[in-house]
């Protein structure tokens, strides 16, 4: 029995584990269909699962009951792992008392600690979330832009301090506004480039189902007055992230999609990640406002470079385990993707326990431990990526309902597992 548990803790290991350097096949990482989803919640076994579905999912519950009263919910850790059993209680209570539909997974060290689902993909077709399906994941995709840009930057492609006009003058406007003059990308990468935030524009809330362009997203914010001189101050804006979507393409004359492929996703084998300028692949879960209200179908174009992501628990881990293998970037511009750039207000960054904002996540410390996190919120989608790099501790919550407490979840989860 021992031999056996060995044996699986250590399959969990190699799954989760980040790529070497020596992990060299070539194969695409385009995000796979689930196709194989069954449409009926009483008949879904996950028997079908594949990857680390095959080793960490179990069936559990009733399926039978109604969603209002058990969600479907399939969850697993070691069954000698205390922390592991809390959270797992933990999640199930949430589940049950209809505050928590969506996918948690915690890891620590190359250990599964939880992997856990709850809630249902598509209320109306009766398809449940299961551990390994595919999710919006709003401004977790700023880690993502911002680490193109530095890999990019590691190329020779560009400069952080380099100003932005250039960059976009011809191809997304005719002329930069002298306001923008003094505006760096690393400003667009740290919100501190006073540009407003394209997402509270009512003529870009009232079109977020529409295809758009990169050029239609910028006329939104292009002329308006700036919300302070820039880099004296920090406010969060998703028009620094559409811009630099733009210089990522700008400078590589692909779109974004492709680059994040060619330099993050495919590399690091995180299989069911990427950014379409449609959907995300047939299966994911769609959007709620709450349990019952269908929040409006996003459309990706729309989302670019700054929200667009579409990922699941596992891969979201791998990404952040790359980080402390290296595999994503040198030990040097991991580093820099930690280091502070920008003071938060006193309030913390975003409102969430903070002090500082790097590029692409949150500064902060939990129990004394370093913490980088960062949150994601729009229109029936909420998420949380939090990593300790020095303990090597991930925990990713990933909902399709949009007042679940991704940050209140992930924070407990965390102060669990550092309690082992």
């Amino acid at each position: 029995m021992r031999a056996r548990e060995r044996q699986q803790q250590n399959l969990l290991r190699d799954v989760t584990l980040a790529l070497t350097p020596m992990q060299q096949s070539e194969t695409d990482s385009r995000a796979l269909p689930y196709n194989r989803q069954k449409t009926d919640a009483m008949t879904e076994s996950y028997s079908d699962q594949r990857g680390l579905s095959d080793i960490t999912s179990r069936a559990s519950g009733d399926q039978k009951n109604s969603p209002d009263t058990n969600p479907p919910v399939t969850a697993w850790a070691p069954s000698d792992n205390a922390a592991g059993a809390a959270m797992l209680a933990y999640l199930r209570d949430l589940a049950a008392r209809n505050r928590f539909t969506g996918s948690a997974l915690v890891v620590r060290r190359g250990r599964v600690l939880a992997r856990f689902a709850a809630g249902w993909a598509d209320e109306e077709k009766r398809i449940p979330n299961r551990p390994d399906t595919v999710y919006r994941v709003m401004s977790i995709t700023k880690q993502f832009t911002s680490m193109l840009v530095l890999k990019l930057r590691d190329r020779g492609l560009l400069e952080l301090d380099d100003p932005i006009c250039p960059y976009l003058v011809p191809k997304y406007l005719k002329t930069c506004p002298a306001a923008w003059r003094p505006i760096t990308i690393r400003m667009t990468l740290t919100h501190t480039s006073g540009i407003p935030n394209i997402e509270t524009l009512p003529g870009y809330l009232a079109n977020v189902t529409r295809p758009t362009t990169v050029r239609k997203l910028i006329r939104q914010f292009v002329n308006l007055p700036l919300d302070f001189k820039p880099g004296t101050s920090w406010k969060y804006t998703n028009s620094g992230y559409v811009l630099a979507g733009a210089i990522i393409q700008a400078v590589t004359h692909k779109p974004y999609g492709v680059v994040l492929r060619k330099l993050i996703t495919k590399p690091l084998k995180l299989r069911h990640t990427g950014y379409s300028r449609t959907y995300p692949p047939r299966g994911y879960a769609k959007g709620y406002v709450k349990p019952g209200s269908p929040a409006p179908l996003l459309n990706g174009s729309e989302l670019f470079s700054a929200t667009g992501l579409y990922t699941t628990v596992d891969d979201i881990v791998r990404w952040d385990r790359a980080f402390g293998s290296y595999t994503v970037a040198p030990p040097a511009t991991v580093k820099q993707a930690f280091t502070p750039q920008a003071k938060c207000p006193p309030n913390g960054c975003l409102n969430l326990p903070s002090s500082a904002y790097a590029f692409g996540w949150l500064v902060d410390r939990l129990q004394g431990h370093r913490l980088r996190y960062h949150p994601g919120l729009f229109m029936g989608y909420t998420a949380m990526n939090m990593y300790l790099p020095d303990d090597d501790i991930q925990v990713v919550v990933l909902s399709n309902v949009q007042d679940t407490d991704t940050a209140g979840i992930a924070r407990h989860l965390a102060t669990l597992a550092l309690d082992l």
